[in-house]
């Protein structure tokens, strides 16, 4: 079990992030990359802590009420500073809203 954070951007893309691949900072700073965010892959729509290796599953939800449960496991593990893969097909006129754990 990892702990991760599970970041997902409004046209569908998305990734895990181990935690230990951010970097303790002070309050004040100006913070690191989580997300490379792209034309294709859109702005971050959000954030969520996961914990890898147990069965965990995510709802992806979309503005026009589309929905997709996914393993947490399935989704690629990649660096903070990378970019996504497609986590879940988001029509051209829709976006990501919400993702639960």
């Amino acid at each position: 079990m990892a702990e991760a954070a599970l970041i997902v951007t409004t046209k569908g893309y998305g990734k895990i992030v181990e935690a230990d691949d951010f970097p303790n900072r002070n309050r004040g700073t100006k913070g690191v990359v989580g997300f490379k965010v792209t034309d294709d892959s859109g702005p971050v729509a959000a954030v969520e802590h996961v914990q890898t290796d147990i069965g965990q599953r995510v709802l992806v939800v979309t503005a026009k009420g589309m929905s997709a449960m996914i393993a947490v496991d399935q989704i690629a593990t990649r660096r903070r500073t990378a970019g996504g893969v497609k986590v879940m097909d988001v029509a051209d006129d829709d976006e990501v809203v919400a993702v639960v754990v």
